[in-house]
């Protein structure tokens, strides 16, 4: 079945009429749909219906903590409700609750709940999401309802642990030397934090690293141009999942493969299918924090997806089971493990105790981890240097 026109939802998820009332933009519509297109990628969500449940008001809050500035208050009733001028964003009221409905202004959980059976989408909107390429091409157009990239990335280094002096610096690289270096060479007209494109910013990340002035200056700055690009991207990447979208797209295009191959290998690259399963069946809970609600952890790679063999992927000795602050900072090298368990901090992590990390945790390794493991390790030590 050929995909609807995409151009017409891009154009939607484009403006999504936040709220700017309060002199800044509100997230809430677009944390909503970011909760919603997780949910269809991971299977949660299996039809056109969408109901308002704890486990969307989760994935919702999950998202805000990220966006949000100091005047946002977490209220997922509030997208809910007032996605339907959207137009693509349709409301199926409760029998015999009609009339209430319609008075409705800005209703509390309850008064949704009581009033509205549950969600459907546009059917073609639906469609689309289902589609890994053009899911990716919808989430990157929702990135413009945001603030300046700026202000989002502010709030997302701090989350990573970054000082305000170190986010203040690459800020000021990004907006200030990097975009008039790049500008001079003809590669860009606007500043980076005004670009959400993950691969734009791949491509003038990998141009501005050939100019002789970048080299100099980065050099000087022992590797702070370099560490401020590279930190923008991985902000990127996790607002609009384009690393996760490229290899799914790689896989499912991979000839090689049959199709039960295909789909064990993109359910475990979302942290889903067989490979969580096993992870969950070996730790049973965080393995660093015993926290036991594994519906909220994180199915994480020791080797990363990028540079293991499709044997690697699912081996459940080349997986940790982690609360999502440990699994984005193992990902991203700023945590590592030992021989003998103990966690490695590097100093870049800054204030790590406030993301709920301490230098005295310990993981209880397999001999068959250790291999993947050691690779971890060589990353992060190579990520000091």
């Amino acid at each position: 079945m050929p995909l609807p026109n995409l151009d017409k939802y891009l154009y939607a998820f484009k403006d999504v009429r936040p709220n700017r009332s309060n002199g800044s933009t509100s997230p809430h519509k677009v944390c909503m749909l970011y909760a919603i297109m997780n949910l269809i990628e991971e299977g949660r969500i299996k039809r056109n219906v969408v109901y308002f449940t704890s486990e969307l008001k989760n994935r919702f809050a999950w998202h805000f903590e990220r966006y949000k500035s100091g005047n946002d208050a977490l209220n997922p009733g509030l997208p809910f409700f007032h996605l339907r001028s959207s137009g693509f964003w349709h409301h199926i009221v409760r029998p015999g609750q009609e009339e209430t409905y319609k008075s409705l202004r800005s209703p509390s959980e309850k008064s949704i709940l009581e009033t509205i059976e549950h969600v459907s989408l546009d059917p073609e909107l639906y469609q689309l999401l289902q589609d890994p390429v053009c899911a990716a091409q919808l989430r990157i157009a929702l990135a413009d309802n945001l603030d300046s990239r700026e202000e989002g990335f502010e709030q997302w280094a701090k989350a990573t642990g970054r000082t305000d002096k170190t986010i203040k610096n690459y800020i000021g690289a990004l907006k200030g030397s990097i975009s008039n270096w790049l500008s001079e060479a003809g590669l860009i007209e606007q500043n980076l934090l005004t670009i959400s494109d993950y691969f734009e910013i791949q491509r003038l990340s990998n141009g501005a690293m050939k100019l002789q002035e970048f080299s100099d200056y980065d050099s000087r700055g022992k590797g702070m141009y370099k560490a401020a690009l590279n930190l923008y991207r991985e902000y990127l990447d996790e607002l609009t999942d384009a690393t996760v979208i490229q290899d799914v797209y790689t896989i499912e295009q991979d000839s090689t493969l049959q199709p039960t191959e295909k789909t064990i290998l993109v359910q475990a690259r979302r942290g889903q299918g067989k490979f969580r399963e096993r992870l969950i069946a070996h730790w049973k809970r965080c393995a660093v924090t015993h926290y036991d609600k594994v519906s909220l952890l994180v199915a994480s790679h020791i080797k990363s997806w990028a540079k293991s063999n499709n044997g690697e992927r699912l081996d459940p000795y080349n997986g940790l089971l982690l609360s999502p602050n440990l699994d984005k900072a193992f990902d991203l090298h700023y945590l590592s493990f030992a021989e003998n368990g103990k966690l490695l901090i590097a100093e870049q992590l800054g204030d790590y105790e406030k993301l709920g990390i301490y230098k005295e945790m310990t993981i209880p390794l397999h001999s068959l981890h250790q291999e993947y493991m050691a690779f971890h390790r060589e990353s992060f030590y190579n990520k000091r240097m």
